[in-house]
């Protein structure tokens, strides 16, 4: 990840981020338009992120619940002002999935990049605080009046039932040497369809490897007797339409 030092006014974040910010090196690794990342190196290493307000809460939720589960960096702090949500997140040790020397090993990466999402797929619902991630869709999708009847025809009824990323990508994983360490970038996660997420995963194995070749490798890890067809279809369809 692309990483610069820059300067920053510790007095533009809330009160209760400025001690962690004291004494440490800020680096800008924003990879988006909407919000910024900043990586802070001091006693701690951390990542804020700084977005329009109400923006953030609920990648703020979801980290905090997966992370009872162990497996998402915990949130230290979540504050707003007037125009901003704060999120700070602890670093996760290790690097993401599009780390030189994951790429570089392409069979083990789809592998181990669809037992990881099983092992998401395969926790406990209960105390998600978000619910119904197709309905959520599908209502964004009505409101840019967006024609979906071919959804409806395609025979296919999508299930929330199990907890889902939500943007199931590779720099979206961080690992050591392959070693799970984390998921991170949960603002789009709750209890939705497999088959959103494995569709996202197929897409990030084809753009960042080149090549549609690992996708099989990559949901045979998963367990084909997790997967319908006719899932991965609708939610290709969906991500079409509503992309």
């Amino acid at each position: 990840m692309k990483r610069s030092e820059i300067t920053f006014d510790m007095e533009s974040v809330p009160s209760s981020i400025k001690p962690y910010l004291k004494g440490a090196t800020i680096y800008d690794s924003s990879c988006s338009e909407t919000a910024k990342t900043l990586l802070v190196s001091g006693a701690e290493r951390a990542f804020l992120k700084i977005s329009q307000r109400g923006t953030l809460e609920r990648e703020y939720r979801m980290t905090e619940f997966l992370h009872k589960h162990r497996i998402a960096p915990k949130a230290i702090a979540y504050e707003s002002d007037i125009e901003n949500d704060y999120l700070l997140l602890e670093a996760v040790n290790g690097e993401d999935g599009t780390a030189e020397m994951h790429l570089d090993n392409p069979s083990q990466l789809a592998c181990v990049f669809g037992e990881y999402l099983n092992m998401l797929h395969s926790l406990p619902i209960e105390g998600c605080p978000y619910n119904d991630r197709t309905k959520e869709m599908l209502h964004d999708a009505a409101a840019r009046e967006i024609d979906l009847r071919e959804l409806n025809e395609s025979g296919y009824s999508a299930v929330d039932n199990v907890i889902i990323h939500g943007d199931y990508c590779l720099p979206n994983i961080i690992m050591d040497r392959f070693m799970f360490r984390g998921f991170i970038d949960l603002g789009s996660g709750g209890i939705g369809d497999r088959h959103y997420d494995l569709y996202w995963g197929l897409w990030t194995l084809q753009y960042n490897l080149k090549t549609d070749k690992y996708g099989p490798m990559f949901l045979d890890a998963y367990g084909r007797n997790h997967i319908d067809e006719d899932g991965l279809h609708y939610f290709t369809r969906l991500v079409q339409m509503t992309d």
